[in-house]
């Protein structure tokens, strides 16, 4: 598989769990709940930066051959 294409699923499959994280915390019940789901929110954005910028470094390394 292509390096970009797997890593651009990477990226969507991300951030649909940073969504789905922060529903989560919008829905919980009590403050325990809702603090680890934003933190967990925030570890997958995290990661999808990571990967966007390791994508946007493959795009340039392509580019420039």
């Amino acid at each position: 598989m292509d390096a970009i294409k797997l890593i651009e699923e990477a990226i969507a499959l991300e951030s649909e769990a940073h969504k789905r994280y922060k529903t989560g915390a919008t829905d919980a019940d009590d403050a325990e709940t809702r603090s680890l789901f934003e933190q967990l929110a925030s570890w997958e954005e995290g990661h999808e930066a990571i990967l966007k910028d390791r994508l946007a470094t493959l795009k340039m390394m392509k580019d420039s051959k």
